[in-house]
């Protein structure tokens, strides 16, 4: 092969190198892009989980039921939602799907004794009721923190490279707290907003 030949190919190879890696970084950021979406739409659910209890506490009275057959369609949908994006982070990214569950069982060991109280409590008869204190904490920062880890992992790049590490510290969790589903800061920050309660 001659000189002229060599370079011609040389220049070749390098263009294509060029090119697929370009390829390649519009691809991932597209992904990026697509992921971010899915991440954050995931999270708003859980979001939406949070505030059941604060839509059951803030129902407007009704003898008919049709309230209760709205909230009810509500949590339907919440826990739909969950589902979808459960499957869907799984399918993605297992150690995402992991994280994820993760978050919503922590979150879950709240939800219900917050939903049950919620329904116990009279609902508001005037816009002055409206006001009164109800606060329903969720001590899920832990798996909320490693969750969000899992999630700006896998948008990285070489996010494949750490998802041992990642999945390691999903593992720890269930350790690292009493699985009370409610602590003593908690119950002291409750007891504080029912005194504040006219």
């Amino acid at each position: 092969m001659d000189a002229g030949s060599r370079i011609t190919l040389e220049v070749g190879v390098v263009t294509a190198v060029v090119a697929l890696i370009g390829y390649w970084s519009n691809q991932h950021i597209k992904r990026r892009e697509t992921k971010i979406r899915v991440y954050a739409e995931a999270l708003l659910a859980i979001h939406h989980y949070e505030e059941l209890p604060y839509a059951i506490r803030h129902r407007k009275q009704a003898e008919d039921g049709e309230v209760r057959a709205v909230l009810a369609e509500k949590m339907s949908d919440v826990f739909a939602r969950i589902n979808y994006h459960q499957t869907l982070l799984t399918m993605d990214a297992p150690v995402v799907g992991q994280a994820y569950a993760a978050l919503f069982a922590r979150t879950r060991q709240y939800g219900g004794p917050h939903r049950r109280e919620a329904w116990n409590t009279s609902p508001a008869a005037s816009d002055a009721d409206m006001p009164q204190a109800a606060y329903f904490p969720y001590d899920n920062r832990d798996e909320l923190d490693v969750c969000l880890l899992a999630m700006r992992r896998e948008l990285a790049p070489w996010g494949w490279l750490v998802r041992g590490a990642t999945r390691r510290r999903i593992e720890v969790l269930p350790t690292r707290r009493p699985t009370r589903w409610e602590s003593e800061w908690m119950r002291q920050r409750r007891e504080q907003v029912q005194r504040q309660d006219p």
